[in-house]
Order: C-alpha cells, then structure tokens, then sequence
C-alpha cells in the first residue's frame, strides 16, 4: 500500500457504526487475513483498516486482543502473511496491541534481510506520516530493538513528534536498561532543552 493512500485512509472520517458483534470481528478479521495475502491490492489494505476503525471505537482492548490472538495463529499457519498486521499497528490505539502488531510486522526470526528491511522501512514511514493512531507505541517498539543503526535512523524523525508524544516516548522507557536506548533519550532531552532555551532567549530580546 503507498505512503499515499495510506494517508488518504488516515484523513478519512469513519461513519460511526452499531456495538462490535461477532459478525462484525468476523468481518474485520476476514479483511485482515485478505490484505496479508501475497498479491493483495491497496485497496483490500485500506478495506482492512476502514473495517478496523469501525470496530475500534465499539470493542475493548480484549476483543481486539483476541482478534491478535488469531490473526497471529493465521500467519503462523502460513494462511496469510505479516502484511495482515499493518491495519492493527496503524488502525489501534492500544499502546500493547500497536506494540504486539509491529513486531508481528518485523517478522521473528528467521526472517530475511531484506523482508525486515522493508518491514522496518513501514515503520519509519508510518512515523514520519503519522499514519498511525499511536505514533509513540510505534516509536518506542522501534526504540526497543535495541539496534543503534536504527536508533540513527530514528533520531531524524524526534522532529516529527510532538512535545506531548516526545514526553510520552521518553516516560515509557525512562526504566529502560539499554545503554544505547539512555543515550538516545538523554540526547533527544537535551537537545529539546537547547532548543527551548533558545527560544526563551530570542522572545526575551523581542
């Protein structure tokens, strides 16, 4: 699916829809498992996330949780693949589902190089875009591969983010015990406090 219909689906309103029914998880699910499928159109892709966002707002977490439970069992089967997962990272706001469907996007090992390259390459798009409902989860799941060439690749995006999400990146792994990932952060804070510095400085002079 391009950067561009994704954010053409992003912007579009969804008519609000009845409670979630079983039949209606049936039909997001079904959306789902068809967009993964190898040769599937950018239009099943953004059928998938319409049909994901109608639920959304009717549906808990733990309905939705199942609903991972069995997309994940789909692909491991082999009856679609990881792509399934892009209408569940963009289309939720859950910060544990989004985090469940990035990864399940990476792929686990084994995996090829270049299909997590692409994979990886998604998630930066869906950052630098904000095509995600929750950018932060997006970002901090990529935070915590714990791979410096991506953490490279990421510190040009901390522009992309507002100070309420940059607040929110930083306070979900405030406990984090990965050198690489404390370095990242404590650099991006002050940076950020530079900034604003700055910026005091120049209006005080106004």
């Amino acid at each position: 699916m391009s950067t561009q219909t994704l954010h053409a689906a992003a912007t579009t309103a969804v008519t609000p829809a009845p409670a979630a029914t079983g039949d209606a998880f049936e039909h997001v699910f079904a959306a789902m498992h068809a967009c993964g499928r190898r040769g599937a159109t950018h239009q099943a892709l953004t059928l998938a996330l319409m049909k994901y966002w109608q639920c959304l707002a009717h549906s808990t977490a733990q309905q939705r949780r199942s609903l991972v439970e069995r997309l994940r069992a789909a692909i491991r089967a082999g009856e679609t693949t990881p792509r399934a997962w892009i209408p569940v990272a963009l289309g939720d706001h859950d910060s544990a589902i989004v985090r469940e469907a990035v990864l399940g996007h990476l792929g686990g090992a084994p995996v090829s190089v270049e299909r997590r390259e692409h994979a990886l390459a998604d998630a930066l798009e869906w950052i630098r875009r904000d095509l995600s409902l929750n950018r932060v989860a997006v970002f901090v799941t990529l935070l915590q591969q714990h791979d410096v060439t991506l953490n490279e690749r990421l510190a040009c995006l901390r522009g992309r983010l507002s100070d309420a999400q940059a607040n929110a990146v930083w306070s979900a792994l405030a406990a984090s015990d990965d050198a690489a990932t404390r370095e990242f952060i404590a650099e991006w804070q002050a940076g950020t406090a530079a900034c604003t510095a700055s910026d005091d400085g120049e209006s005080a002079i106004a």
